[in-house]
């Protein structure tokens, strides 16, 4: 006997008819710590550019393309000079002009007049110059401006569950706090004449209500 039969509703449309009552509750604020699992109320648009400025890809030497192509090609190494080193977490304080190179680390904003990266295990770098021995594609090993996130961009949406992946993208993006709907609060009880409590007196006519603490665990 199906539940039809029997006067019962079947469970997919108990749970279309649960669903379309439910609404979704307020918002509340909590930490980037506190919002792992929890919804997102709100779309995430992204404040500024990330990276926020061009930036070198790799340990080496920032330099003009222009400079380097030329003498290579008849197997000669192109020396420059070195007029400044920038670490990442710096800004670079001066141009990079003909036959001039910056050393740069990871991570550091590449400078004006630079428009391509040489790794620094193909060079021969001295404390005030270096030689070139391969050529480098104008723009090698630089990562541009926005290439993540670009200003203005929703980079998450409202009604996301946020998961690891989804707290490194507010972290990138200085998301302190969240808000996110509030979560509901659930009571489980289990029923019946026979049951009784893990501290409770019980006779032999009673049996362990176990079915409680072992659904709270599954939903939590």
């Amino acid at each position: 006997m199906n539940a039809n039969m029997q006067g019962l509703t079947p469970l997919q449309e108990a749970q279309r008819i649960v669903l379309e009552a439910a609404a979704p509750l307020g918002l509340e604020k909590i930490s980037l710590i506190e919002a792992l699992s929890r919804v997102l109320g709100e779309d995430i648009v992204a404040a500024r550019d990330n990276p926020p400025w061009d930036n070198s890809a790799m340990d080496g030497f920032a330099v003009r393309a222009d400079d380097i192509k030329q003498d290579q090609a008849i197997g000669t190494p192109v020396t420059l000079t070195i007029i400044e080193d920038v670490p990442a977490g710096k800004m670079p304080t001066k141009t990079v002009g003909p036959g001039q190179a910056i050393r740069i680390m990871t991570g550091a904003p590449l400078p004006n007049g630079a428009d391509t990266v040489l790794k620094v295990e193909e060079t021969d770098p001295s404390p005030h110059s270096v030689r070139v021995f391969k050529p480098e594609p104008r723009g090698a090993n630089i990562r541009p401006q926005g290439e993540d996130v670009k200003k203005g961009d929703c980079i998450i949406a409202k009604g996301t569950q946020i998961r690891p992946g989804e707290a490194g993208v507010l972290a990138i993006l200085a998301k302190s706090f969240v808000m996110v709907y509030q979560q509901p609060r659930v009571a489980i009880l289990s029923t019946g004449d026979e049951l009784a409590d893990l501290d409770e007196r019980f006779s032999e006519e009673k049996i362990i209500n176990s079915n409680s603490y072992q659904i709270t665990r599954l939903a939590g």
